[in-house]
């Protein structure tokens, strides 16, 4: 039987640091294994770059060890660029964590974000760590919209909160002030909502809280952020390198105080 795996990058930096523990912890949560990987450049017949690297993966897994005693850990430290490295690693995991890219990027990468690229281009989904890291005391926060992948953002959402025993806050902004009910969910009544009532019988234990706002929906759920304890989005199906998250991914990537999912 195969094991479930998460993937973390480190680097030693505060927010991969932050990236490691974040991710031990969820894999005792999902009871999950889990593979600490770094990337370097070996730019001379010498073994330093290797030797540092090494001595990254070892303190990063010590401390995921520490964080969850029982999870299965693996460190590896690889030549290369930390983007390509982490991307293809992902391919075997069902999450890959990295951390938040205003704290520095991982080892290899010459400009730009690491969070950015593998948010963007990993085909498992993808938490970028930041802000409160370590707070589990609040709501799970989801964006929902009526756009094509809406069905399976929701759903992830209701994992998660099933998963952390949270409450789930299902928000809905428009910026043109109309943060109303659809036409759909007001003709069938202010009790129902086709979007999350079936996932509301799927997982009963879960309390779901519906919003309707009026503003532009990246500042209405960086908002929202600041009490939550994850925040779960989906990528644009359409679009080219470097948009792909579209606007409201983007934001909270660069503002969220809380871990950013990007769901598939």
């Amino acid at each position: 039987m195969l094991k479930v795996r998460i993937v973390v990058g480190a680097d030693g930096s505060p927010g991969a640091t932050a990236a490691v523990r974040w991710a031990a912890a969820e894999a005792q949560l999902r009871q999950a294994e889990l593979r600490v990987l770094t990337a370097y450049h070996r730019r001379d017949p010498g073994r330093h770059g290797d030797d540092a690297a090494s001595a990254v993966v070892h303190e990063a897994v010590t401390q995921a060890r520490t964080i969850a005693p029982g999870v299965e850990v693996r460190g590896i430290a690889l030549p290369g660029y930390a983007a390509p490295m982490l991307l293809h690693a992902a391919e075997e995991a069902v999450l890959l964590v990295v951390g938040d890219r205003r704290r520095g990027s991982l080892p290899g990468q010459p400009l730009g974000s690491v969070g950015s690229q593998v948010a963007t281009h990993a085909k498992a989904s993808v938490v970028v760590v930041r802000g409160r890291a370590t707070d589990n005391s609040g709501p799970v926060v989801v964006g929902v919209d009526d756009g094509p992948t809406a069905a399976t953002i929701i759903g992830r959402a209701f994992e998660e909160a099933a998963l952390r025993k949270a409450t789930l806050l299902a928000v809905t902004a428009k910026a043109n002030g109309h943060g109303t009910p659809s036409p759909a969910a007001e003709a069938l009544g202010a009790e129902l909502d086709p979007q999350l009532d079936p996932w509301r019988e799927k997982f009963p234990m879960v309390q779901c809280d519906r919003e309707y706002a009026s503003g532009r929906p990246d500042k209405i759920l960086v908002q929202r952020c600041q009490q939550a304890q994850l925040v779960v989005v989906g990528p644009r199906r359409h679009g080219y390198e470097g948009v792909m998250l579209g606007a409201i991914g983007s934001g909270l990537l660069r503002r969220a105080e809380c871990p950013v999912l990007i769901a598939r």
